[in-house]
């Protein structure tokens, strides 16, 4: 990796810091940081997380953006100027393409930004949060677009406990790779930032990790490739089918060539 501008997406709040966080902190002149949705499902309230009660959406929202910020600045990030929210409600990506590409799109041109790291792209026996695969093909779009290179954050692969042992990418595809491995003082420094989320604490069981892996291939965002796996089982909705369609027919009606 190079100091070159780089946009990392997430889809949510602290998937960019479960990603990348010792990357960006390694290059946190050159970080720009999108997280695109609110992050927060709906449900009934008040709900205790960490300790704390949130007693609405609108709560719980702000205390997920909060969390993300604190840890981008001790990454060493300028919230203020290098971090958006693209205020997209939790679960529903899959309509709000083209917002989507819009604000990806805004934040290249303004930031002249070099390189976007992302969420793998959809397909395969490799399910993965609808929010997080959409996120993904609008980021390959403006890539394209705008002759950026796009490298993903990988896929996650749980052991017999439920932790996330190995991070992979698609098995079939040629892709090139680069990999961070931690130091005593990064792996320190990495735990400490995932202690803040404490409205998601399992994340810091479930995503321990000494290294940080990024992956670049050839995509075509215009051919999502069909996936049998669903995110949280067969009536987990919106399921592969209705992403492909929400993709399909934003090139058909709204996407420039």
């Amino acid at each position: 990796m190079d100091n070159r501008r780089t946009l990392y997406i997430g889809a949510h709040a602290d998937d960019v810091v479960i990603n990348a966080c010792i990357t960006i902190n390694r290059y946190s002149k050159s970080a720009y940081i999108l997280t695109m949705t609110d992050g927060v499902p709906f449900g009934i309230y008040p709900k205790e997380l960490g300790g704390i009660t949130l007693d609405n959406h609108d709560e719980y929202v702000r205390q997920r953006l909060n969390e993300d910020k604190s840890a981008m600045q001790i990454l060493g990030l300028n919230v203020g100027e290098r971090y958006t929210n693209g205020e997209i409600p939790d679960g529903e990506s899959y309509k709000n393409p083209e917002k989507i590409v819009s604000i990806i799109e805004a934040l290249v041109k303004r930031e002249k930004i070099g390189r976007i790291m992302t969420h793998s792209f959809p397909g395969g026996r490799h399910p993965a949060h609808p929010d997080h695969e959409i996120v993904s093909v609008c980021s390959y779009i403006v890539g394209k677009q705008y002759g950026i290179e796009v490298w993903e954050y990988p896929r996650f692969k749980s052991d017999v406990t439920g932790k996330q042992a190995d991070r992979i990418f698609f098995e079939e595809e040629k892709i090139e790779t680069v990999r961070h491995d931690f130091t005593s003082e990064e792996i320190s420094l990495r735990d400490k930032i995932m202690r803040i989320f404490i409205t998601q604490g399992f994340i810091i069981e479930k995503y321990n990790a000494t290294f940080e892996v990024f992956g670049r291939g050839e995509r075509d965002p215009g051919n999502i490739p069909d996936t049998t796996d669903f995110y949280c089982g067969a009536d987990y909705r919106p399921g592969p089918q209705e992403l492909k369609k929400a993709i399909n027919d934003f090139f058909i009606t709204g996407y420039r060539n």
